[in-house]
């Protein structure tokens, strides 16, 4: 029997839980008898019951668990944490074959769920394509193999390469982009848990940094400190308190003292305050430095039909991903 249907539905369920289970992976569990789905369940956010607990206790006629074969898109945990391990409560419930989707790299697990429901007589059987359950919780992996924050990158510029027209201080950002993307912007906020800005974009453009434009909880304003100070009034509007990094010695709050060019080096700390993945909208050479430095995981441009003729340019590099429209906008993400 294929396994694609019931392992894309287990995807399915994980991705209903999109930015709200960090630091946790998104998982979906799904139980099949005879071909039928009897029981099904997703991890709704960190602290609460895993998937595959979801799932089984959606079963209503227990009795059919020993005749059932669980999916689910992620290797089930062998350790004892806010919750007990998913794959002890598999062997009680004398669960006879488990497919997963792929493994866990944590190493709290990786590969002990799996030789645990071994070790009890359980089937076990790996999905042959991998990719798609990796990509699902690309954060998590990114967080657990390379120790550091996963990082998007997102900005917007005119037809013709810039990012804003030169001005003072106290001028209005040009507004580039249209509501649409706006709209994709706050979206795209509220599945990350930092949000990164120049204290100079900070003062200048005195944003709040939220997703007031759509349902999601408000990431983490993270100000990179180098030779301008963040100003009183700019921190006053902020949708909450930020966490400073860079020459930050002298300034109140959560900070990172340490050289904010040195990108590799403070990054990983930012693991510490819960930032397990960290948008970064600028400024313009703050996007470039990470890129520069090859600490950009994934990219969202939006390029407006606008034409600015001079200004601050847009980060300076070769990308190719899939475009689509937003209003007058084209969308690119890779």
């Amino acid at each position: 029997m294929s396994h694609t249907k019931f392992l894309t539905r287990c995807l399915q369920l994980a991705t209903y839980a999109n930015g709200r289970t960090s630091p946790n992976p998104m998982v979906g569990a799904v139980l099949v008898y005879k071909g039928q789905i009897i029981g099904e369940g997703y991890h709704h956010r960190a602290g609460e019951p895993h998937a595959e607990v979801m799932a089984i206790n959606s079963v209503q006629d227990q009795s059919l668990l020993t005749s059932s074969t669980l999916y689910c898109s992620l290797e089930p945990c062998a350790h004892y944490g806010k919750t007990p391990p998913c794959s002890v409560l598999i062997t009680e419930s004398r669960i006879p074959k488990v497919v997963i989707g792929c493994s866990d790299s944590n190493d709290l697990v990786n590969g002990k769920g799996i030789a645990h429901l071994k070790s009890h007589g359980v089937e076990v059987v790996l999905s042959e394509n991998p990719a798609a359950f990796r990509e699902l919780n690309r954060v998590f992996f990114c967080n657990k193999d390379l120790k550091r924050p996963f990082v998007s990158a997102k900005w917007a510029q005119s037809i013709d390469g810039y990012l804003d027209r030169l001005r003072t201080k106290n001028e209005r950002a040009t507004l580039i982009s249209g509501p649409l993307a706006s709209l994709k912007t706050h979206q795209l906020r509220a599945t990350a848990d930092g949000i990164l800005v120049s204290a100079k974009t900070l003062n200048w453009d005195q944003p709040s940094l939220s997703t007031r434009n759509y349902f999601g909880r408000n990431p983490r304003p993270i100000v990179l400190v180098s030779s301008y100070l963040p100003d009183e009034s700019a921190l006053q509007k902020l949708s909450s308190p930020p966490l400073f990094v860079g020459n930050a010695a002298m300034l109140e709050g959560d900070k990172i003292v340490c050289d904010p060019q040195a990108i590799e080096h403070w990054l990983p700390k930012l693991l510490d305050f819960g930032i397990h993945h960290v948008l970064v909208e600028g400024g313009g050479r703050v996007l470039q430095s990470f890129f520069d430095t090859g600490c950009v995981d994934e990219w969202h441009r939006y390029t407006s039909l606008h034409t600015l003729s001079s200004g601050i340019p847009a980060p300076d590099l070769k990308l190719s991903g899939t475009a689509s429209n937003l209003g007058e906008d084209c969308y690119e993400r890779g």
